[in-house]
């Protein structure tokens, strides 16, 4: 899953502002954010995108016309040498090609809760079609202990589905080849991981 030191980021406790999406809904798989809930985070996140993390309290971006992807959603990584690893992604992003603003978080932490990787930033980029969403971003703070080199003004990429009766499903650039090196704006990965906890609202 990439560098060893970086497949995502820090614990979601005291300091990142986290959402609460864990909400188990019967009749659904499983999937643990109710109609409701992405509904109200919709609503909340639309007045105050911008706020996924402590330090970026006074970076609430306006909200873009076009698409939405809003939520938290993560699990414990299935691959191999980050087996049984927690990684949460929160994501407020709004908007078009061209015309897109909003903010990111990424947790990991190693199986005994040091942590592995916490990083945040500005959406650049959403592109949607149906479900599946498209998103870029520039990372504008990092701590990630053990990697040598400065991430900040580096551009990453994700992708989301949402899936109306499961487990959502992310992806991240890094996976493939490392965080090192930007992706163009408005690229991703397919969604490879399912979610386990949490949930993402695509429209």
């Amino acid at each position: 899953m990439g560098d060893r030191s970086l497949s995502s980021g820090r614990s979601g406790r005291a300091g990142t502002g986290r959402l609460d999406l864990d909400r188990e809904t019967p009749g659904t798989g499983g999937k643990a954010m109710n109609i409701k809930a992405k509904i109200a985070a919709v609503a909340v996140l639309a007045a105050v995108a911008g706020t996924l993390g402590a330090t970026q309290a006074n970076a609430a971006p306006e909200r873009s016309s076009g698409s939405a992807v809003v939520g938290s959603a993560g699990g414990p990584l299935t691959f191999p040498a980050y087996e049984g690893e927690p990684v949460r992604f929160d994501f407020a992003a709004f908007g078009e090609p061209g015309k897109s603003s909003g903010r990111f978080h990424v947790n990991h932490l190693a199986k005994d809760g040091k942590l592995v990787a916490d990083f945040d930033g500005r959406i650049d980029c959403v592109a949607r079609a149906g479900s599946l969403a498209i998103l870029t971003g520039v990372i504008e703070r990092a701590d990630i202990p053990g990697l040598p080199v400065n991430m900040v003004g580096r551009r990453v990429g994700f992708s989301v589905q949402d899936e109306p009766r499961g487990h959502d499903r992310i992806g991240w650039s890094w996976a493939y080849g490392g965080i090192e090196h930007d992706v163009l704006p408005c690229t991703g990965p397919v969604p490879f991981f399912q979610t386990s906890t949490g949930g993402y609202l695509v429209r």
